[in-house]
């Protein structure tokens, strides 16, 4: 369920949770905006916004991502969803009633499991 609170006309309002993404994967997020620029140079300038804006959606809608499927013990309760404008790159997320933390974002090609249980490919 959303925190609601009131509007100065007494419309209920989204509150939208705080944001908290991983050093590692602020720093796979570059890596990957330069790693799109090498061959699409537009695409990989719109890849950290379309991040960030896929954040912001979370925090105030964090329940519209899935459930990632999974029996490793460690991954349970982790979130998915697509990065807007970038459908195949994966955010896996958790959330609680006052903040969404970003685990990662992968490309959907990967071994995402393998990665996720942090071995690398």
């Amino acid at each position: 369920m959303l925190p609601l609170v009131s509007s100065r006309l007494g419309l209920p309002q989204v509150v939208k949770r705080r944001i908290v993404v991983e050093q590692a994967t602020e720093e796979d997020l570059v890596e990957t905006a330069m790693y799109i620029l090498q061959d699409q140079p537009a695409a990989g300038m719109r890849f950290i916004p379309a991040a960030r804006a896929s954040f912001e959606r979370l925090a105030e809608h964090p329940d519209i991502g899935r459930t990632y499927e999974t029996t490793h013990p460690r991954l349970q309760g982790i979130r998915i969803w697509h990065m807007r404008g970038f459908e195949k790159h994966l955010i896996f997320y958790r959330a609680d009633e006052q903040t969404v933390f970003v685990e990662c974002v992968l490309y959907g090609g990967r071994d995402i499991e393998r990665l996720l249980d942090g071995d690398n490919e």
